[in-house]
């Protein structure tokens, strides 16, 4: 998996699993584990977690995290016109290589 592949990856993991309340890294893995049947390792975990940090994507609130306005913005974007998980990640893959 390419970087860009990885931080969307966990970014759609992190989406899911944060729908009703921050998510911790147990409940961003077994989301990730869930879409790619992989479970991320901790450094695709943190590397990506912090990408996505600095981006503005994401907020840590005490060990979990959740999407700030702009992630939450493009994780609907990423959501339009599509039925299928792989479709999202593919779009949401496609809208972070803009911050690159």
């Amino acid at each position: 998996m390419t970087d860009t592949q990885t931080i969307s990856w966990i970014f759609l993991s992190l989406a899911i699993a944060s729908e009703k309340e921050p998510a911790d890294f147990a409940s961003i893995s077994n989301i990730a584990d869930g879409i790619d049947h992989a479970i991320p390792t901790h450094k695709e975990l943190q590397t990506s977690l912090t990408w996505l940090t600095q981006n503005d994507l994401i907020i840590k609130t005490v060990n979990k995290y959740s999407l700030t306005e702009k992630g939450k913005l493009d994780y609907k974007e990423s959501s339009k016109n599509t039925g299928t998980v792989l479709k999202i990640w593919e779009n949401i893959e496609t809208r972070l290589k803009r911050y690159v």
